[in-house]
């Protein structure tokens, strides 16, 4: 999860963990940190299979770290899907997130259980 509100971490933290969908939660409040953690892995095994990225963090970062990681090599792109989280219901901005090949989802936070197994279990 990268999301710059400690926050939301937590929200999206717990309701993952409440849903048993994944091994291992991971957090970052650094969508840098995360981008050279992806550009530093040297195992597939490393890399994780989706992460949930919010959209506003500042500076723009949450489509700058879209863009970095379409720079990405492929072995990681092929294996980590983007949800990108939001609280942008404009239809320009979900259409620009959703053109992105990695970005499997768009959701308007805040997250909640529905929403999220809604994603996981159709």
């Amino acid at each position: 999860i990268v999301d710059s509100s400690e926050v939301d971490l937590f929200i999206s933290e717990t309701i993952l963990n409440a849903l048993h969908v994944a091994k291992e939660v991971k957090k970052q409040l650094s969508q840098d940190e995360v981008i050279n953690f992806l550009n530093n892995v040297t195992r597939l095994s490393d890399v994780p299979e989706l992460i949930f990225l919010n959209l506003d963090m500042p500076n723009d970062g949450g489509f700058r770290f879209l863009e970095e990681f379409n720079n990405l090599s492929d072995f990681i792109r092929s294996k980590c899907k983007i949800v990108v989280t939001t609280t942008a219901l404009d239809q320009d901005t979900k259409h620009k997130v959703l053109m992105n090949p990695s970005v499997v989802r768009y959701l308007v936070k805040p997250l909640d259980v529905f929403q999220l197994k809604d994603f996981i279990y159709n």
